[in-house]
C-alpha cells in the first residue's frame, strides 16, 4: 500500500498541470557570514516545488497541498504496469494534504529554508569552491643556505595541482540567533586529505554584536581575513603570508563601530595552531584585535572594482596580536614555534638559527599591521604594512640579541580594461629584518567569462622572487625560491 501511495504521488507531481514552481537565484556571500533569504525570496506556502519555471499564472495554479485535493473525483491512473492501477482517492490522506514547513531553493547557495523562521529556526545553505592551477618555477640558483649553516636545493617545478577544493555548510539551528558554519578543505599538496578547516557556532546578542566560538582565522592582517576568493590575484602577497597568523580554536567577539566600522577581538590557543593537538602546544593563550572603517560607504568583499563604482570607496584598518610561546624544557621547542622564520627563511626553532649550537624554544610574538584600500571607476589599490617583534627568547645557550624586529609591506594596484570581464594587476612585496631583505614582483590579469558574474575566474600571473623567506604550498612559493614563478589558475564557486 505504501509503494502504491508513493508511486501515485510522484505521478501526480510530474504530470499535474496545476503544480507551479519558481527558480530562485542569488549571489554568494563572504565565507562565515550568514545571509538569510528575504521576504521577497520565500515562495508562497501553497507552493513547495522551487526548481522549475512555469508558464502558467500563479492565479491559475492549484498547489498540490491545496484542499482542492479533497474534492477531486476518484480516477484510475496507470502507473506503468498492466497488473496494477491505483485510485487517487485511496492514496490521499490528511498528512499528504498538509502544507510543507520547508522548501528547497538556491539563494547564494543551495539550501533548505523554513517558511516561518520563528516557528522553525532551522535552515541549511551549501556552498562550494574549487581552484585548479598550473604552476611552473624557473630557478636562478641551485641551492640556498640558511643562517644555521644548512644548505638545501632549489628545484625547478612544473605541475598541475588542485589547491582549494572546499565545501561549506552554514545556517541557523535551535534559535534564529544561533548560527553555525562548517567548512571542509582538500588539496593535492596536502596528501589529498580532507581537512576540517573551519567550524564554529555564533550567538547574536544584538544587531551590533555577536559571539563566535570554535575554529577559524586569528583576527589579524586584512587580506588574510578577506579570503582568497576576493583577493586581487588568486594568491596573496608573499609578505602577507610571511607575517600573517593562521587558524586557531578560541572565542571571538564581533561588532560594529559607528555606522561604517567593524571590529573583532579574539582569545585563542595560539598564533598558528591549526590542526595541532594540545600536546604540541603550550599553556599560553593568544590575544588578537582587528578593526576597519569604510568612511565612504560599504567597501564590499572584493579588492578589485568589479562593479565599477562611480563614487570612490575606501577602507582603512589595523590589527594587533600578542602571542606568548613557551616550552617545558629549554632546547626542546614545541610544534607551535615552527611557524616563525627569520628573514632569510631560517626557522627560529632550528638549532643554530641565532647562534651556533643554540636552540630557541620560546618567544613572545607581537604583531601589528596597518592597511588601506580604495577603488573607483574600475581602478583599485590596496596596501598593508607589517611589524613583528620577537621578545623574551627562551634558549639553552647564549645568543647575541635580546629582541628582534621584522617588517614588511605590499602594494597592489589594477584596472579593468573591459568592465566586469578583464582586469590587469601589479604587485610589489617585501620582507626585511636582521638577516636581509627579500622581495616579490608580480604582474598578471584576471578574466571573468560569465556575464556580470565574478564567480568564475581565470587568472594568470608572473612572479619574480628574490630569495623567498616563506614556505607556503598554498601559493606555490617555497623557502629559498629565487627565480620566476608562472601561475595559470581556474577558480569557480557556487
Amino acid at each position: 500500500m505504501l509503494v502504491r501511495a508513493l508511486t501515485s504521488l510522484i505521478v501526480l507531481l510530474v504530470f499535474s498541470p496545476n503544480v507551479v514552481g519558481k527558480d530562485y537565484v542569488g549571489g554568494n556571500n563572504n565565507t562565515g557570514y550568514l545571509n538569510q533569504p528575504g521576504n521577497n525570496f520565500s515562495p508562497k506556502k501553497d507552493v513547495f516545488v522551487a526548481f522549475e519555471d512555469s508558464g502558467k499564472e500563479e492565479t491559475e495554479a492549484t498547489p498540490v497541498s491545496s484542499s482542492a485535493l479533497g474534492i477531486l473525483e476518484p480516477q484510475v491512473i496507470n502507473v506503468g504496469t498492466e497488473s496494477e492501477t491505483v485510485k487517487l482517492g485511496e492514496t490521499t490522506s490528511p498528512k499528504t494534504q498538509e502544507k510543507l514547513d520547508y522548501f528547497a531553493a538556491y539563494d547564494k547557495g543551495f539550501g533548505i529554508f523554513p517558511y516561518d523562521k520563528k516557528k522553525n529556526p532551522f535552515d541549511l545553505k551549501i556552498n562550494g569552491w574549487i581552484q585548479f592551477r598550473y604552476h611552473g618555477f624557473a630557478r636562478d640558483v641551485d641551492s640556498w643556505t640558511n643562517n644555521a649553516g644548512v644548505t638545501r636545493p632549489v628545484r625547478n617545478r612544473n605541475a598541475f595541482d588542485i589547491e582549494r577544493a572546499r565545501l561549506s555548510f552554514k545556517g541557523t539551528a535551535l534559535d534564529p540567533r544561533l548560527t553555525y558554519f562548517y567548512q571542509l578543505d582538500g588539496d593535492t599538496d596536502g596528501r589529498h586529505a580532507v581537512d576540517f578547516f573551519d567550524y564554529w557556532w555564533a550567538w547574536k546578542l544584538s544587531d551590533r554584536f555577536r559571539v563566535q566560538f570554535g575554529k577559524r582565522k586569528v583576527s589579524a592582517s586584512r587580506q588574510w581575513l578577506l579570503g582568497a576568493r576576493r583577493t586581487r590575484f588568486v594568491d596573496r602577497p608573499m609578505s602577507n603570508d610571511f607575517f600573517r597568523p593562521d587558524r586557531t580554536i578560541g572565542i571571538w567577539g564581533q561588532g560594529k563601530t559607528g555606522e561604517t566600522g567593524h571590529y573583532e577581538a579574539m582569545i585563542g590557543n595560539g598564533y598558528r595552531t591549526s590542526n595541532l593537538p594540545n600536546r604540541t602546544t603550550d599553556d599560553q593563550l593568544t590575544y588578537a584585535f582587528s578593526q576597519h572603517f569604510d568612511p565612504n560607504g560599504d567597501f564590499g568583499g572584493q579588492l578589485v572594482d568589479f562593479d565599477y563604482h562611480c563614487d570612490p570607496l575606501t577602507r582603512f584598518g589595523h590589527s594587533f596580536v600578542y602571542s606568548p610561546i613557551t616550552s617545558e624544557a629549554l632546547g626542546n621547542p614545541l610544534a607551535e614555534t615552527d611557524f616563525i622564520r627569520l628573514t632569510d627563511g631560517t626557522r627560529l626553532s632550528e638549532v643554530g638559527a641565532l647562534s651556533p649550537g643554540v636552540t630557541v624554544s620560546g618567544v613572545d610574538v607581537f604583531f601589528y599591521g596597518v592597511d588601506f584600500a580604495a577603488k573607483w571607476r574600475g581602478w583599485s589599490f590596496d596596501s598593508e604594512v607589517f611589524f613583528r617583534w620577537l621578545e623574551n627568547f627562551e634558549t639553552d645557550g647564549a645568543i647575541p640579541i635580546n629582541s628582534l624586529m621584522q617588517r614588511g609591506f605590499y602594494v597592489e594596484g589594477g584596472r579593468f580594461i573591459i568592465p566586469q570581464k578583464l582586469d590587469v594587476n601589479f604587485r610589489y612585496s617585501e620582507v626585511a629584518g636582521l638577516l636581509g631583505d627579500r622581495s616579490e614582483y608580480a604582474a598578471g590579469f584576471n578574466w571573468y567569462p560569465l556575464e556580470d558574474n565574478y564567480k568564475l575566474k581565470c587568472s594568470f600571473d608572473v612572479t619574480v622572487l628574490d630569495g623567498s623567506p616563506l614556505n607556503n604550498s598554498s601559493s606555490d612559493i617555497l623557502v629559498g625560491d629565487d627565480g620566476t614563478l608562472f601561475r595559470l589558475q581556474f577558480q569557480a564557486e557556487f
